[in-house]
């Protein structure tokens, strides 16, 4: 049998391309279990989780208030038991640090109503 450490070193996290935002948001309709219109729910999304090249979840920066984000993480269904979830989160700390996340992210509500209003308007 697998080990989680062995399991979890088959998976490959990078930043979210343009290219990858037809699967994030499939991937967040489906947990959210319908088609409808992007919402500040969906966040801005940062890191995707790939197994042998196909993304099986995201973590995303949402608002908590005009100083503060979150991160959280969507996940495929398959592959919750593979703690992807704390790896996703960990990476995307790791990621914000990088990119300066006290200037890179002030503004995040607005950044997030621009890319929902975009993808909207771009997949209706």
């Amino acid at each position: 049998m697998e080990t989680t450490a062995q399991q979890q070193a088959n998976f490959n996290f990078r930043a979210i391309t343009i290219a990858d935002l037809d699967t994030i948001i499939k991937l967040y309709q489906e947990q959210k279990k319908g088609n409808s219109k992007l919402n500040q729910h969906f966040g801005l999304p940062l890191l995707v989780a790939e197994l042998n090249d196909k993304i099986v979840g995201y973590s995303y920066a949402s608002n908590l208030n005009s100083d503060k984000y979150q991160l959280k993480t969507y996940i495929d269904t398959a592959f919750e038991h593979y703690f992807l979830q704390e790896n996703l989160i960990q990476k995307s700390e790791l990621f914000l640090n990088e990119k300066g996340k006290n200037s890179a992210y002030k503004n995040l509500d607005s950044s997030i109503t621009r890319l929902i209003n975009w993808l909207n308007y771009s997949y209706s």
